[in-house]
């Protein structure tokens, strides 16, 4: 069953409420427990609300598997190295885990096979999704965004339908708007907003960035092609 984000922010947020006790956080056996283990506890938690519930009965289905190892133990370990991915034109809405990191480069690996590689947040090539995107120049993204702005000169390149690979340049000017409060899955975090207009000769697309006070991207939304259109991912 897909959940979508808005669903597990409801979820979330319901969990939160219930995990706030003070310095120690009552568990579900009405022990105290420290606040750590109280907050690791409730990452599982989410976790499995958000990636494939284990149901009612957690005591038999706790170590449940879930393909390709994505467990909410194994998340609520490592939430760093998972990410939340939507797109919407192809309806998918799962998590997503690094599979490989170079500095500031990652490659990501949904839970249903295809990938995803950023630089420092900025999405530069797509497999797996059928139309997806060949290359995507990232320089002077990064710099732009963290200098509040700025205009930005980008080349893609994609396949066409006889696997011919086409390139475009695109005249990008990005520019900030503001904060907004972004759900990131098991949080939410006031995050500062940047939107990227790109114009070519035959494709006009507009790219989303939230940022935290590090200028580091968080969450964003960013074109893929004709038929993937727009991915988003989030840090968890």
């Amino acid at each position: 069953m897909r959940r979508t984000f808005l669903g597990a922010a409801a979820l979330l947020a319901l969990a939160a409420c219930g995990q706030e006790t003070g310095p120690g956080n009552a568990g579900t056996d009405g022990v105290n427990v420290p606040a750590a283990e109280s907050r690791a506890l409730g990452i599982v938690g989410q976790a499995r609300s958000i990636f494939g519930g284990v149901g009612s009965d957690d005591s038999v289905h706790a170590s449940r598997s879930i393909p390709g190892g994505f467990t909410p133990e194994a998340i609520a370990a490592e939430p760093g190295t998972y990410r939340l991915v939507q797109i919407n034109a192809l309806g998918l809405q799962e998590p997503a885990r690094v599979i490989q990191e170079n500095g500031p480069e990652i490659t990501l690996a949904l839970q249903s096979g295809p990938t995803a590689a950023f630089d420092g947040g900025v999405l530069v090539a797509t497999r797996g999704f059928g139309d997806d995107l060949i290359t995507m120049e990232s320089a002077g993204v990064l710099q732009a965004l963290r200098s509040g702005g700025g205009t930005v000169t980008r080349r893609m390149e994609t396949l066409d339908a006889q696997n011919q690979i086409l390139t475009d340049s695109f005249a990008c000017t990005i520019a900030p708007a503001g904060a907004e409060a972004v759900n990131l899955g098991i949080r939410e975090a006031t995050l500062r907003r940047f939107n990227e207009n790109c114009r070519g000769t035959a494709l006009i697309f507009d790219n989303i960035y939230w940022l935290d006070d590090s200028g580091s991207i968080v969450s964003s939304r960013q074109y893929v092609s004709p038929t993937v259109a727009y991915l988003r991912s989030n840090r968890l």
